[in-house]
């Protein structure tokens, strides 16, 4: 069977921090680092940023440790870091202003800049320290942070007339302070107290196109290097020496970075990085004939020779005597995470997207993969804009991708085997513009006999069917949705098959009554979203699931709506029910003034509820009532913005596909089943040192739990939610129990299950 050319992903892995399952209620990232861009180094570690966060590397047992938004940081967004080693002080810098200061893995916040309401641009681009003074170069000027008393102690705006003025990089040199800026570069005597007035600090007029943007800098003993962005060609290195201005160099497209370490100078260009001894006299080189994929964008190097790389693309590179290797945390590849699909504990992520417009934004077809705690990533780059994937139930290595424009692709241990469109020759597949490869799917679905139901946007049969036995099928029900946007597919309990139309036409149902071949006995309509009263209340609908129960969820522009008995949805008279909240004396409709973009429903029922700029609800079985209510600002949540929801239901955890990456939590419940299957309890023994929640899966739907004593006496007492029950190691009174072995009594509502297992608990 052809094979399309891919590329599969393997990061060079490293001992790393153990990446083993979360505990209930805790949070773990799922953050690329591959487009790093800063390094720094204290006496034992290397640290490289990428826009995610932070990671460290050993120098001496190569360790790996990852510093996010989940374990550390307070945002996400990073643009400079800096290690002193004089300070014991990691500081990070991000775009919105904000300002990490780290003291050994324990994290100080300064979030002035970003709470300030400033014009333009609040970027931290570079961190410069004197002392204990930090001195931050930001998109409107520069701030200095007193790291001792962990407080801005002065603010400069430089410009004319104390205007803003981006700053990019600040040097110090025999006293005084050189700002390479967006317009110029700038020159003040660090021994004046009032830096704050801008008429002290005077702009080089000297230099060549002296107003242009400058982006970094070097100065010693008079010489002063500084590089000259120039949009349309080569960047020019300046030097100034013996009273004169020349040209440096200008052999490169970009100059990333200028900086001085380890007594050595380091440029850093788009395809090399170049090393100078005080004097200027080259002394070293990296360059792209040397490493393979290279984007340098940030390095360091040492009299041995050894290169750390922060490449814009492979993350950290260690060079040294002509061999590399890549070193990166365990992650996909890009932040990107559009959709998702998780069965038997596999996790598979499409990282295409849309754009408002539902239109392509062109990114190759990429899945990653998350399973045995491992990430893959695939890269097709024959195709673009995976919107959704699917996996086979009955096989986890056999899945299928949905492109935006370029068919379905077919994956078999994780390399494509079949690509189905109009012009395969095989498939019922359509383009959207007749004889050219423009295959739009929007969703896909299995159904319990092992069909793939397939969503065809925008063509005359816009449901398309892939048999089991390998036979094709389509479908366009009088044209009653023909070549008209379509969305996501779900497919109920009843065999029911419900279709999001985009752009304000509601929903379509369909029922092939269990005879793919013939068409003649569907059933099949259109569907406004109407209230008991024949009233719209919103056609704008953006996701849909069924719970439990055999309920239909569904996301709207204003909120979420529900249908009750959906097997009557072909009847007249079916209409939507919004639920009814009452807070204080008001009234009114779940999330209704929110854009709801995903429903997943847990093993409890529970709803977890997506949006569009709120984050993320957990709404109890019948959203009456909010269980939690996460956002970036009071969590680890990554954004507000959410595109996708999914849970493994094995183990509880709830992946949120956001518009900045992936995070995950894990949710208390699992999925329950008729009986009990292997049960078993986490931790076991409970050490004296842990204080999470003990959990016991593997239940039996919603049972009563109680835990006793080896005696007999109850000192706990739940019910499950789904398959799994929690305990944080406390009695009735609140207080931690005794060192002992406690017996754990599980049984249902008329004790026809039970089952009993034990627990060593050490206080």
């Amino acid at each position: 069977m052809r094979k399309l050319f891919l590329i599969q992903i393997f990061f060079v892995l490293f001992t790393c921090v153990s990446e083993a399952q979360i505990g209930v209620g805790e949070w773990r990232d799922h953050l690329p680092f591959t487009y790093s861009r800063h390094i720094t180094e204290s006496a034992a570690k290397i640290y490289v940023a990428s826009e995610n966060g932070i990671f460290s590397y050993s120098k001496s047992n190569q360790n790996i440790e990852k510093y996010t938004k989940v374990n550390l940081l307070s945002d996400i967004g990073i643009s400079a870091i800096v290690y002193s080693e004089e300070n014991k002080l990691l500081i990070a810098g991000y775009s919105n202003g904000n300002i990490d200061l780290i003291f050994d893995n324990e994290v100080y916040n300064i979030s002035d800049i970003k709470r300030e309401i400033i014009s333009g641009s609040k970027s931290v681009n570079h961190i410069l320290f004197i002392n204990e003074y930090a001195y931050i170069s930001c998109g409107f000027g520069i701030v200095v942070v007193n790291t001792e008393k962990r407080e801005i102690k002065e603010t400069y705006y430089i410009g004319d007339l104390g205007s803003q003025i981006q700053v990019n990089q600040l040097v110090l040199s025999s006293d005084f302070l050189y700002a390479a800026t967006n317009q110029g570069v700038y020159k003040a005597d660090l021994t004046n107290p009032n830096l704050v007035d801008y008429s002290n600090w005077q702009i080089l007029t000297d230099i060549p196109s002296y107003t242009s943007e400058f982006n970094s800098i070097y100065v010693n003993n008079g010489d002063i290097l500084v590089n000259q962005v120039n949009e349309s060609s080569n960047d020019n290195i300046y030097l100034y020496k013996d009273g004169f201005w020349n040209s440096f160099d200008n052999n490169y497209t970009s100059v990333n970075n200028i900086h001085f370490a380890n007594s050595r100078l380091h440029i850093v260009t788009d395809i090399s990085v170049l090393v100078y001894n005080s004097d200027l006299s080259l002394i070293n080189s990296v360059t792209n004939t040397e490493i393979t994929n290279f984007h340098p964008f940030d390095a360091i190097s040492d009299e041995s020779n050894t290169f750390f790389i922060a490449d814009n693309g492979r993350g950290l590179i260690k060079y040294q005597n002509g061999n590399e290797e890549t070193i990166l945390p365990n992650a996909p590849y890009l932040a990107n995470a559009f959709s998702m699909d998780i069965k038997n504990e596999r996790l598979l992520v499409a990282a295409g997207g849309l754009t408002p417009a539902y239109g392509n934004v062109f990114l190759n077809g990429i899945v990653f993969s998350f399973q045995n705690e491992r990430w893959t990533s695939l890269v097709n780059y024959e195709v673009n804009d995976y919107i959704t994937v699917e996996i086979d139930p009955f096989n986890t290595d056999h899945y299928f991708a949905g492109s935006w424009g370029k068919g379905l692709i077919e994956y078999r241990n994780n390399e494509v085997v079949e690509t189905y469109n109009e012009t395969d020759g095989r498939s019922t597949l359509q383009s959207m513009i007749s004889g050219d490869d423009f295959c739009r799917i929007s969703g896909l679905a299995y159904d319990n006999e092992n069909n793939l139901w397939i969503a065809n946007s925008e063509v005359a049969d816009p449901v398309s069917v892939f048999m089991s036995t390998g036979d094709w099928h389509s479908y366009n029900y009088e044209e009653k949705i023909s070549n008209i946007l379509t969305g996501d597919i779900i497919i109920t309990k009843n065999n029911q098959k419900w279709i999001i139309l985009p752009g304000g036409n509601g929903l379509f149902v369909f029922d092939n009554q269990g005879t793919i071949s013939d068409k003649n006995d569907d059933l099949f309509k259109k569907l406004s979203i109407l209230d008991e009263n024949g009233k719209i209340i919103s056609n704008s609908v953006y996701s849909i699931a069924e719970d439990l129960n055999g309920d239909i969820w569904v996301g709207t522009d204003q909120g979420i709506v529900i249908y009750y008995q959906p097997e009557t949805v072909f009847e007249d008279g079916f209409y939507a029910r919004r639920i009814i909240l009452t807070v204080g004396e008001l009234t009114q409709y779940l999330l209704n003034t929110e854009l709801i973009s995903s429903i997943a429903v847990d093993g409890a029922n529970r709803k977890w509820i997506g949006t569009h700029s709120s984050g993320v609800y957990l709404v109890s079985k019948d959203g009456t009532e909010e269980i939690n209510h996460f956002t970036a600002d009071n969590s680890p949540l990554l954004s507000d913005r959410i595109n996708n929801i999914a849970i493994n239901h094995e183990t509880g955890e709830v992946f949120f596909a956001t518009d900045k990456g992936l995070i995950s939590c894990r949710g208390s419940a699992t999925m329950g089943s008729d009986d009990f299957g292997d049960v078993y309890v986490y931790p076991n023994p409970v050490r004296e040192n842990y204080d999470g929640d003990i959990t016991i899966r593997g239940l039996a739907s919603d049972v009563n739990v109680k835990i006793t004593d080896i005696s007999g006496n109850i000192v706990y007492e739940t019910n499950a939610e789904g398959g799994q029950a929690t305990w944080n190691g406390q009695n009735f009174s609140g207080s931690r129990v005794s060192t002992g072995v406690y017996l754990v009594f599980c049984t249902n509502d008329d004790g026809s299950k039970t089952y009993i297992t034990k627990l060593l608990f050490i206080k």
